[in-house]
């Protein structure tokens, strides 16, 4: 009877709930547990499972430039203008649940890429989906997806996205084309989606990344408003 039972199991690709029950048959002490302890047990043993997987799987699919980037590591101080307490909204992820934005400027090195990496990693680890770009990649990536005519369900797919990484806007002026492709994702993720943008400009500069004075009027109400702003300050992290 257990072979048979394991195979359902099996067939149900409920793999970690039939390890479970092997192990539990192999065991000494079977006698001695409830059988409600027992089915316990396989339940949370197939949850547990399908979570590391889908945490593994969201992990591999944001293509997160550090991937070992972490919270935990991140250094708060003075001297960066980075503090712990009030950014507890951001690296708890509750900008995410808010459908917040997130923007990160500052000079080279300062760690602006690796903030918003750990944020990503976060995200990944909470369940959350996310994507990685640098914004020339990003704006590639859309212009190649509208070649192949797939440009409407690009859009769509990046605006499901829980948490969107766009690294490393500006200085250069984008192309007519290149503003609207990126007014089209902004406008698609506005208020139903969280952004982490980082530049080396400063937020009042950032207008000017986008030209056209009322796209970029457009494109930055909806990126500001409700956003967390974070202006790192201090030496090079690169240099320590």
């Amino acid at each position: 009877m257990i072979e048979q039972t394991l195979n359902k199991l099996s067939s149900m690709r409920l793999y970690a709930m039939a390890e479970k029950l092997k192990e539990f048959h192999q065991s000494a002490k079977l006698n001695a547990v409830e059988p409600l302890e027992i089915i316990t047990y396989m339940v949370d043993s197939e949850h547990d499972k399908r979570k590391h997987n889908r945490i593994v799987r969201l992990t591999k699919n944001a293509h997160i430039k550090l991937p070992s980037a972490c919270i935990q590591d991140i250094k708060f101080s003075r001297q960066r203008n980075l503090y712990k307490e009030k950014m507890y909204d951001i690296i708890n992820g509750n900008f995410i649940e808010h459908k917040q934005n997130a923007l990160i400027s500052g000079a080279t090195g300062v760690g602006k890429t690796y903030l918003a990496c750990a944020l990503g990693n976060m995200a990944c680890a909470c369940g959350l989906s996310t994507l990685y770009f640098r914004v020339s990649r990003f704006l590639e990536y859309i212009h190649q997806e509208q070649a192949l005519g797939n440009y409407l369900k690009c859009i769509e797919k990046i605006g499901k996205i829980k948490l969107l990484i766009l690294d490393d806007l500006g200085p250069d002026v984008m192309t007519h084309s290149q503003r609207n492709m990126f007014m089209e994702i902004i406008e698609e993720r506005y208020l139903t989606s969280s952004t982490i943008i980082t530049s080396q400009l400063p937020l009042e500069q950032w207008y000017a990344v986008f030209g056209e004075e009322s796209i970029a009027d457009a494109i930055c109400d909806r990126i500001f408003h409700n956003a967390y702003k974070i202006e790192l300050g201090g030496d090079s992290m690169r240099k320590k």
